[in-house]
């Protein structure tokens, strides 16, 4: 590690304070002098170690790269990146340079080298990535920071944001630029920035983002819950309640099928046809430009990288060319539908990441399969090259938040953030009932006698039947009404030959839902036992009538037939 963090920054910061205040300030006097208009005066900002700051060497979350890989030599950058620089001719001020994920090649925010910034919001969980340092600064307000920059190529920004209960955008791929910044993927690789609140993401957007076309909309035309990407997530059920009119399901895979040729023959046949076929896109292409760009480096040095990081770059080495050009091909078609839809101002409504963030220290093959779940919500607007807003929503007594995302269309950057401000009051107020509701429906209260009726049933199977009669009476008496509890109390008797006592549990039963084969069946078997040979036909014959499949049925129909003397006793039950 480069130095080590105090404990109370969280693992943020890739420097102390006292390192970097020199370099930060010293080419904005000259800058910033002639600057009437300030709009960011006194807002304190942190840096992700992927842009270049005048006289330092870019770490990229690598010692091996900051080493062997970095721009500027020894001397470092020449000059601040661009989009820095903008900010502090704003009037802002650069506080600190922030830690990151391992050449930006993950969304986790556990860096091999440097080990896992602390996310606040949740200790136990991770802070995600890449932009790992400038999320958790963020929300902890580390050195006084306001907001933070970071990147997004394939989530870097968004997930973080979902993570650590920040505000993160994605910008649209171009629209701020990347001059000073070390390139991931250049076709996918954006800047981004984090806020603890909307106010404030939008007045850092007044700054960097350009001026939208004079006839670009200017609000929202329609909302879309994308449904293949929001299954039983809470915050989408709260926009829907809170306006029902308003928000609109819409199946984005459908209208891809339906309006692109090249991504209907990509999905032919496949399983993973919807987003996770988008996702599959993104990592092939994603990882050939990462090899691309980096690949001579790798192949080269020979840098120790972890595991992860690691086996990722070994995968993109060895990528299919021709594979490639093909998904470059769909790329298109996909984007100019998907602009098709979003034209003239609607917004896509989805989940950032698939739950609240996961545990630290959980294994690779758990870190990769949820990894992919992530990608399949994050590849829409990575893929397209569209900004995506997460706004963070937290819910009492609930470790960890989770993000809301928007996405707009190409460079409806501020449309999309005036669009956020719109919904986020009546959403974050609505949201922590909501996903009560949600969690309790998921997860609903034990009823009563519950466990009384599964320590019956466990004596059942252990030939216990006495004290499965014992265990399912006091079911009963918590819970009278309950058809289930009867009726297992019945096959208790059953096995003890109580056979009165069955038949009279299974008529309660009946009474309880005069639908319920398992009572007629069993209060059949009891009064055959007992010699009640017509009454158990009659029974079994509603079992019938309830089931006509009913194999068991079907079969002691035929022999009670039989017993009783009737004439041609196969007439009624069908083939056996």
């Amino acid at each position: 590690m480069e130095k080590t963090t105090e404990a109370d920054e969280l693992g943020a910061f890739v420097e102390a304070a006292e390192d970097l205040s020199e370099r930060l300030t010293t080419t904005t006097t000259t800058t910033t002098t002639t600057t009437t208009h300030r709009p960011l005066k006194n807002v304190k900002f942190v840096v992700k170690d992927i842009f270049d700051i005048e006289g330092r060497r870019c770490g990229f979350g690598s010692p091996a790269f900051k080493r062997t890989g970095g721009k500027g030599g020894t001397a470092g950058a020449k000059r601040h990146a661009r989009c820095v620089r903008t900010l502090l001719e704003a009037g802002a001020s650069a506080v600190g340079m922030t830690t990151m994920d391992e050449l930006a090649y993950a969304i986790n925010g556990e860096n091999a080298h440097y080990g896992t910034p602390i996310n606040p919001r949740a200790r136990a969980l991770v802070p995600g990535g890449s932009s790992s340092g400038s999320a958790v600064a963020c929300a902890a307000a580390l050195r006084g920071c306001e907001f933070a920059l970071g990147t997004d190529t394939g989530g870097s920004v968004r997930v973080p944001a979902s993570y650590c209960g920040v505000y993160g955008i994605r910008t649209s791929h171009g629209s701020v630029s990347m001059r000073g910044v070390q390139a991931l993927a250049p076709s996918f690789d954006t800047v981004g920035w984090f806020a603890r609140s909307i106010d404030v993401l939008q007045r850092v957007g007044d700054v960097l983002l350009p001026e939208p076309d004079k006839h670009a909309p200017t609000e929202p035309s329609r909302w879309l819950l994308l449904e293949d990407a929001c299954a039983a997530v809470a915050a989408v059920t709260a926009l829907h309640e809170i306006a029902p009119a308003d928000f609109k399901r819409m199946n984005l895979t459908e209208h891809l099928l339906v309006g692109c040729p090249k991504f209907r023959s990509l999905v032919n046949g496949r399983e993973d046809y919807g987003l996770d076929c988008l996702r599959e896109m993104v990592r092939v292409l994603m990882g050939a430009e990462i090899w691309e760009n980096l690949g001579k480096w790798y192949t080269e040095e020979k840098p120790k990288l972890g595991a992860a990081v690691k086996a990722r770059m070994e995968a993109a080495s060895k990528l299919d060319a021709d594979e490639v050009e093909r998904l470059k091909e769909v790329r298109e078609e996909v984007r100019e539908e998907v602009d098709r839809i979003l034209d003239g101002g609607a917004i896509f409504i989805l989940p950032t990441t698939p739950g609240k963030a996961p545990k630290r220290g959980q294994s690779d093959q758990a870190t990769e399969s949820w990894r992919r779940k992530c990608f399949e919500l994050l590849c829409i607007a990575s893929l397209c090259g569209l900004p995506q807003v997460s706004i963070p929503l937290e819910a009492p007594n609930i470790e960890g938040p989770q993000g809301l995302s928007l996405i707009a269309g190409y460079q409806m950057d501020k449309m999309l953030i005036g669009a956020a401000r719109q919904i986020v009051p009546a959403l974050v107020e609505a949201y922590p009932d909501i996903l009560e509701a949600e969690l309790e429906r998921l997860n609903p209260p034990e009823a009563p006698g519950e466990s009384e009726k599964t320590k019956g049933n466990e004596a059942l199977k252990q030939g216990k039947y006495q004290d499965a009669i014992e265990y399912y009476s006091v079911a009963i008496g918590k819970n009278p009404k309950s058809k289930i509890f009867v009726a297992n109390r019945a096959m208790a008797h059953l096995k003890l030959g109580n056979y009165q006592l069955a038949e009279d549990d299974c008529t309660e039963a009946i009474k309880l839902d005069a639908r319920y084969v398992k009572a007629y069946l069993r209060r059949a078997a009891a009064r055959s036992v007992a010699g009640n040979y017509l009454e158990a036909l009659m029974d079994y014959e509603e079992a019938l009538r309830f089931e006509p499949n009913n194999s068991d049925a079907k079969r002691e129909v035929y022999r009670m037939k039989k017993i009783i003397g009737m004439a041609d006793p196969g007439m009624d039950v069908g083939d056996m």
